[in-house]
């Protein structure tokens, strides 16, 4: 039934127009939910932060452990990277580049992560939307870019165990 005031129409155009948004802004959603990221340029900093916060987001372990600095590798235990302590949110999150300083030999990638704490990840619905900055500091080896710190903000890498020297026995003779 269409209302017969003016009042009555603004209001129902309204609740159209809203109605619209909202579908439109869930279609939306979903749909770039699964969207290829945008690759930064191949060799730069920014892409070597890039590739590891993919291959930790996809839970490609060694991926993301090839993209550490040495020092780091030697002194962080792979095993506790499979033991579910290096994840990120899957899709509740969003990260923009926001600022790359580069040298010859070192370089700081700063991201700016947003995430959403919301019921199907719709903050019109309730929850939060919460947006900090991560910075990542990495150092170039061999001609490739890698991070000085393994890990997402909240992440740490366990320092791989000090291996248990086997016992001594000692046989006295009579």
């Amino acid at each position: 039934m269409i209302p017969r005031s003016s009042s009555g129409r603004w209001l129902a155009g309204a609740v159209v127009i809203v109605t619209l948004v909202i579908a439109f802004s869930l279609a939306m959603a979903v749909f770039n939910r699964d969207r290829e990221p945008d690759l930064l340029p191949e060799g730069s900093p920014g892409r070597a932060v890039q590739d590891y916060i993919l291959a930790v987001q996809g839970e490609d372990a060694n991926g993301a452990y090839a993209l550490l600095r040495e020092k780091v590798r030697e002194e962080c235990d792979l095993d506790a990277v499979y033991d579910g302590r290096f994840s990120i949110p899957r899709d509740s999150f969003s990260i923009r580049l926001v600022r790359t300083d580069e040298g010859d030999e070192e370089a700081t990638v700063t991201i700016e992560v947003t995430e959403v704490d919301a019921p199907g990840e719709v903050p019109l619905f309730g929850g939060s939307v919460n947006s900090y900055d991560a910075a990542y500091h990495l150092v170039r080896e061999q001609g490739e870019w890698r991070l000085t710190e393994p890990g997402w903000p909240g992440w740490w890498c366990a320092p791989k165990a000090t291996p248990t020297p086997p016992a001594t026995v000692s046989i006295a003779e009579p």
